[in-house]
């Protein structure tokens, strides 16, 4: 009896389990996230590329520079699993997350082509 209802517990939990998402939403979902997360790298090298010509272009202040993204990126880190914070553990949460990195990488990204100039 107790090997039963363990049965049942176990195909009531598959049922459940696979109902929730189908093999083409399941497939959709992951695409949706490798783009997100192939944009978050575009982003990211994008911002190195500029702080490596900031550099070039004001020497004297690497160590500032490189400082200032240290603490940036704990900063943005930060910012987006706390703007996230209702999508985290959820299916939204890869995409929400990079789509903030890609913004904030962009707005650094954007600060650090500035101070050449």
């Amino acid at each position: 009896m107790r090997d039963i209802k363990i049965f049942c517990l176990l195909i009531g939990f598959s049922l459940n389990a696979h109902a929730a998402f189908t093999e083409p939403e399941m497939s959709q979902l992951a695409e949706i996230n490798e783009k997100a997360l192939e944009k978050v790298e575009i982003a990211k090298k994008d911002l190195d590329k500029t702080i490596k010509e900031t550099i070039k272009s004001i020497p004297e202040e690497k160590g500032r520079i490189l400082d200032l993204k240290k603490s940036w990126e704990v900063t943005i880190q930060k910012k987006c699993t706390l703007e996230i914070f209702e999508s985290l553990h959820r299916d939204a949460e890869i995409a929400e997350r990079s789509s903030c990195l890609v913004d904030e990488y962009k707005a650094e990204r954007e600060f650090f082509y500035k101070l050449r100039f």
